[in-house]
């Protein structure tokens, strides 16, 4: 198969993707039971490796839409005394990489809550926390398409962990020269090291 029937393939599997987790976010509407249930459980899960690897300086993402939310993670990390550091979307597909304090953002170009302060390294990060819309059994991950993590990660060594639910970790995915694969999945019941290869 051609890059471009993967690219094709991929896109089909976006709008797939997005419709069932709009769908899944009006349901979390009206339970936020369920939802305060999914936070915790996928805190719990990405301290334990944040706890394992000895981690003082992570990488994640503020939450927007129907994302995995990550925001009972992120207070952990102020807690604990962790080095957070969050993306900015560039106009020129990349990112850059702010230190959050807790509570100072501004509004991304694509019109969700990104950090503001000053640029920094992203390296030494010890582990960094990705968005996917599914992740397959070798750690291949489906981005929302503009390629901005696959840029900004291509040369880290930090270990990569996707986040999703639990259906969206798929047996394959399409896969483009340019994808970088992660090294972990997290949902909200389990946790799973991929086998790369």
């Amino acid at each position: 198969m051609n890059v471009d029937d993967n690219a094709a393939r991929k896109a089909e599997l976006r709008k797939s993707l997005n419709s069932w987790r709009a769908q899944f976010d009006i349901h979390l509407a009206s339970h936020p039971d369920e939802r305060a249930r999914l936070r915790s459980e996928i805190a719990h899960r990405l301290i334990e490796l944040a706890t394992d690897l000895k981690s003082a300086r992570v990488a994640c993402y503020l939450p927007f839409g129907a994302e995995p939310d990550v925001g009972d993670f992120i207070q952990w990390c102020l807690d604990a005394g962790l080095t957070l550091l969050l993306p900015v979307a560039n106009p020129d597909a990349s990112l850059h990489w702010v230190e959050f304090d807790g509570h100072t953002t501004k509004q991304s170009i694509f019109g969700f809550a990104e950090p503001h302060g000053p640029a920094v390294s992203l390296e030494p990060v010890d582990l960094i926390v990705v968005p996917a819309l599914a992740i397959d059994t070798v750690g291949n991950r489906l981005g929302k398409g503009k390629g901005y993590y696959d840029r900004a990660l291509s040369e880290t060594s930090a270990t990569l962990v996707g986040l999703v639910y639990d259906h969206e970790v798929l047996e394959s995915l399409p896969v483009e020269p340019h994808d970088r694969r992660v090294d972990l999945v997290v949902t909200p019941t389990q946790t799973v090291r991929l086998k790369h290869g």
